[in-house]
């Protein structure tokens, strides 16, 4: 290869049956690691390539090149985990490449394959107002990126016509309205959505508890919502596909195992159903609750209801791992982060760690102070650049985890002045958050999605996004077949290359200059997300940003 420069050649790890550097004396430790030809398979858990420290592999402040070949598992059935770091989760110091894909809300893990590149040395840029997109919606229901571009569900409106809608974020605060989930104006929220197999699903509801109630909405008259779920066809065209099971909302969808299931309410006997092409194939219910989550980790399919996590075993059949851990009393959302299963909870404000034993490990409390109301609920959690963040109610709160017992409170997104702790209608959420473009984005939302509730200053029903660190991504789905992923950076750019194509550039914030240096060794298919669900191979780390034309080559 007389363009690509061999003398900048840092390490080279070819991962043709053993971790050795093949230009240097960078070895790895191969832990969990299955060799298939000329390349590592990390699929089992705690599997990773584990490089020493040195100099050399600190980058610091220079322009570098890091460049793999990464296969991702088919069908899916995890997240997609790290291909590549050197981080310091303490610091927030160093780097970290990832396949990763949106989980919206109360929602498991998109099937689509995202390539994410971030650095950070403890860089938090300010929290930017990307709008709201309707008037009179209370409450962001969902934020999910899907073939390049980030969508969003919303809950109730002024005029039931106006609920139940989809928008896509255009720029700035500019949404474009992508049409209503079917014509029946009980449904009142996009309860659920999901990308699987490149087409982007969402499921009916109504998000406040209280007229979801089936007594309540016989006493009241409010009419047959149902539980069904609609495929989108582009503009504002979104088409049903049947009634799931007979209850009041869609509270989840995930992809898994190459199927889409959705967990339904309480009204619904909390039945799993999975989508069959012509219908839905009932999965059992794990114990009659509403299924709040679905998550795929690590070849199995987890559920949670109000207080319980349970594992799919298949043919309707669910095991519980998990009853009311830390005493709480209801868990709201699952998540996946340092390659253990978390779930946030509800009065506490706990986040829960599944331990390999099966132990759940509280590594802390957001919102509230303990000593006051029992109030905190963990309604989102999403890994962005090397660290885990949440959404909390009852004050809209992001936090950031950085240790066992230790969540660091970063900014309250939504705020009214009427606040009590006695009073529901003043409590604002931050229900989710994703990862998109080089920002972190979070939608916020009164506590019941009830359009009266709107704040006077209309924080509410509006998404705000902020760096944390610097990033490029490749938002579409790279597939399950061998890719080459490169990244530069030169001065303060970062470019992503996808199969020797540009495919995404970013300046990073003025009068700041990331210094990556670190102590902690480098990884090979495993980071601070997860092992990475795939195969990888010809890993390779140069101490100069290279040239598309030298880029081309390699791929």
């Amino acid at each position: 290869m007389p363009n690509t420069p061999t003398d900048s050649l840092i390490a080279h790890w070819p991962l043709a049956g053993d971790a050795r550097d093949a230009c240097g004396n960078h070895h790895g430790v191969a832990t969990g690691v299955t060799w298939a030809g000329a390349a590592a398979q990390f699929t089992a858990p705690g599997a990773e390539i584990r490089v020493a420290d040195a100099p050399e592999l600190r980058l610091g402040n220079s322009d570098f090149t890091i460049a793999l070949r990464a296969r991702c598992d088919v069908p899916v059935r995890s997240v997609g985990g790290d291909l590549i770091s050197k981080f310091d989760p303490d610091l927030r110091c160093g780097f970290n490449l990832s396949i990763d894909s949106s989980a919206p809300a109360y929602c498991g893990m998109s099937d689509t394959r995202h390539v994410r590149f971030g650095i950070d040395d403890g860089y938090i840029g300010p929290w930017q107002d990307c709008g709201r997109p309707a008037a009179s919606n209370p409450l962001i229901t969902n934020l999910i990126v899907h073939d390049g571009a980030l969508y969003c569900g919303s809950a109730d409106a002024a005029e039931p016509m106006d609920a139940c809608r989809v928008y896509r974020w255009t720029s700035g605060e500019q949404w474009q309205d992508c049409g209503r989930l079917g014509d029946n104006l009980n449904h009142l929220s996009v309860q659920s959505m999901c990308v699987h197999e490149g087409q982007l699903y969402a499921g009916t509801g109504v998000w406040d508890w209280v007229r979801a109630c089936p007594v309540v909405r016989k006493e009241q008259g409010l009419g047959d919502a149902g539980t069904r779920v609609f495929v989108y066809e582009g503009g504002a065209q979104w088409r049903d596909l049947g009634a799931v099971g007979d209850g009041i909302r869609v509270h989840c969808l995930a992809s898994y195992n190459g199927a889409l299931y959705a967990g339904i309410d309480r009204a619904g006997d909390g039945h799993c159903f999975r989508f069959t092409g012509d219908g839905w194939a009932d999965c059992g219910s794990p114990n009659g609750d509403s299924i709040q989550n679905l998550f795929a980790f690590h070849g199995d399919l987890y559920a949670a209801t109000h207080g319980f996590v349970y594992r799919y075993q298949g043919d309707g059949a669910w095991t519980c791992i998990a009853e009311h851990p830390h005493g709480v009393g209801q868990i709201h959302c699952l998540q996946v982060f340092d390659d253990s299963l978390w779930a946030g909870t509800w009065p506490e404000g706990y986040t829960l760690r599944r331990e390999a034993d099966g132990d759940w490990c509280n590594t802390g409390r957001g919102g509230i102070a303990e000593g006051l109301s029992e109030i905190n609920e963990i309604n989102a959690l999403c890994p962005h650049n090397g660290k885990l963040y949440a959404g909390v109610l009852p004050k809209a709160q992001i936090y950031r985890y950085d240790s066992d017992g230790r969540w660091t409170l970063l900014a309250s997104l939504a705020s009214r002045p009427d606040y009590a702790e006695a009073e529901v209608s003043t409590w604002n959420r931050v229900t989710c958050i994703t990862s998109f473009q080089d920002r972190l984005f979070a939608g916020t939302g009164t506590c019941r999605a009830r359009t009266v509730d709107l704040d006077p200053d209309q924080t509410c029903g509006r998404v705000m996004a902020a760096a944390f660190g610097q990033a490029v991504a490749y938002e579409r789905d790279i597939g399950g077949d061998w890719t080459h992923i490169a990244v530069t950076r030169s001065g303060r750019t970062l470019r992503l290359y996808i199969d020797g194509l540009e495919q995404a550039a970013g300046e990073g914030p003025q009068q700041h200059s990331f210094d990556l240096a670190n102590t902690r060794p480098l990884l090979i298919g495993r980071g601070g997300r997860s092992v990475f669900a795939g195969a990888v191979a010809d890993v390779r780390m140069y101490a100069t940003a290279l040239t598309l034309e030298s880029i081309r080559e390699l791929s």
